[in-house]
């Protein structure tokens, strides 16, 4: 028996022509199994899996970036804005000509000296400058043509950058509020020279007339918050008030008419009136403002003394505060003196003697004719007089204190040391040193009624 050959199944069989064109669709076309073990479950799950449906809007056409930029008006990622370029269309390819290589310096040569290397830099930067140069008159000359012929320039790849606003059109806040401080400042200065122009003295009848000065410009309106009405300029501090001569003083008047020119001058600060005299005639002016009719100064208030270091022959000014108790009117005399002094007021007003003896005491100022001229408030033996300005700062009662401290012994000073180191201090008083007697002799230093 012979055995015939079988033949495969018409469902199984295939052209030739399908066979071919399949083998070599899976010859050319990447495999998906590749750095996979044959068998592995990888392999299997992707042989299992079949072919992945298409998506549902597979034949709409796909967004580009430039249709992206005109939805959004923002440039699409690859623009020329974010630093990289689109990659161009095949149209714009083929019209536009295939940029040209930059070509590459020559290498010097290698014996080349200062001077030659020196003359090719040179050589290198003038043609450097002759290709901008160029190159700028070609793009000047390109956009002048354009205009005349209104051209348009092509649009840049990826669409039109957004626009942004004109600054001059658009001002931020901070360009506002420094119009507005600048108009501020022009409006002041202005009413400076206004308020100058005003105080400045009227011109002389006959006088050329001055220019007039230029109107101030008006200030800017701004938009910006809390512009408002220029500050008016500041005021100057007024000066403050000054002696000004009194000579026309009824009073003044009077006492010039009895003693002449021992009246020296008279001037008003604050109201207040002070007449200046000779020392010399010190004491007849005093009596006669004492007595006189219509403004009786019957009460001395002070008497005090200023030293001015400066005056050699006079470096004393003596004060006199005056009152007149009927008519409530003040007055102060100033007599200047010397190291020789003036004479006394007491005879005058009584209450003058502790006044000059403070004065004498504390200015060393002699009063002639004092009833009892010595110190007041200082030691007899005191050295030199406090308020005077060339007095030291120091304290000179520890000289004062080193002439008068008792002389103590050793065995003194060590019992003073013991006593004070134990609060004794106080049994040195007579009542202390009593009550110790008292319970040396065992008495009882209380009555018993107290007990």
């Amino acid at each position: 028996m012979t055995d015939e050959p079988k033949n495969p199944p018409e469902s199984s069989a295939t052209s030739p022509s399908e066979s071919d064109e399949t083998r070599r669709a899976a010859d050319t076309s990447p495999r998906a199994d590749e750095g996979q073990a044959p068998g592995s479950p990888a392999s299997a799950a992707a042989a299992d899996a079949g072919e992945l449906p298409p998506p549902p809007d597979a034949e709409q056409p796909r967004p580009t970036p430039e249709s992206q930029a005109a939805l959004t008006g923002k440039a699409p990622s690859g623009s020329s804005t974010s630093g990289t370029t689109v990659p161009a269309s095949n149209e714009e390819a083929e019209k536009s000509p295939a940029p040209t290589p930059r070509p590459k310096p020559a290498a010097p040569p290698a014996n080349e000296t200062p001077e030659e290397k020196k003359a090719r830099l040179e050589r290198i930067i003038a043609e450097a400058k002759a290709k901008k140069e160029a190159a700028a008159a070609a793009a000047a000359q390109a956009e002048s043509g354009g205009a005349g012929r209104g051209s348009e320039a092509p649009p840049p790849p990826g669409g039109k950058s957004p626009e942004v606003g004109d600054p001059l059109k658009s001002p931020s806040q901070a360009d506002l509020e420094r119009a507005a401080k600048i108009a501020e400042a022009k409006a002041r200065a202005a009413a400076a020279k206004e308020a100058a122009a005003a105080k400045s003295p009227a011109a002389a009848p006959g006088a050329e007339k001055p220019a007039p000065a230029a109107k101030p410009a008006a200030p800017v309106p701004t938009a910006a918050a809390g512009a408002g009405v220029p500050k008016p300029p500041v005021k100057k501090k007024d000066e403050g008030p000054k002696p000004v001569e009194s000579n026309d003083h009824p009073l003044v008047k009077r006492l010039r008419e009895h003693f002449g020119d021992a009246v020296e001058g008279a001037y008003t600060f604050v109201n207040q009136l002070s007449i200046h005299v000779k020392a010399e005639s010190i004491v007849e002016v005093c009596k006669a403002l004492r007595d006189d009719a219509e403004t009786p100064f019957d009460y001395l208030s002070d008497l005090t003394c200023v030293h001015w270091p400066e005056r050699e022959e006079t470096p004393f000014e003596v004060v006199y505060n005056l009152y007149s108790i009927s008519k409530n009117v003040r007055v102060r005399v100033k007599a200047a003196a010397g190291e020789a002094g003036l004479d006394s007021v007491t005879g005058v007003w009584p209450t003058a003697n502790w006044m000059e003896r403070e004065a004498y005491d504390l200015f060393g100022v002699n009063f002639n004719n004092h009833p009892d001229l010595r110190r007041l408030l200082l030691p007899k033996d005191w050295d030199g007089h406090p308020l005077r300005k060339d007095y030291p700062l120091e304290f000179m009662e520890n000289q004062w204190t080193t002439r008068h401290l008792p002389e103590f012994t050793e065995v003194q000073r060590e019992q003073l040391a013991q006593r004070r180191a134990y609060g004794l201090e106080i049994l040195q008083t007579p009542d202390e040193r009593r009550l110790r007697e008292i319970f040396r002799d065992g008495r009882d230093p209380l009555p018993k009624e107290h007990k």
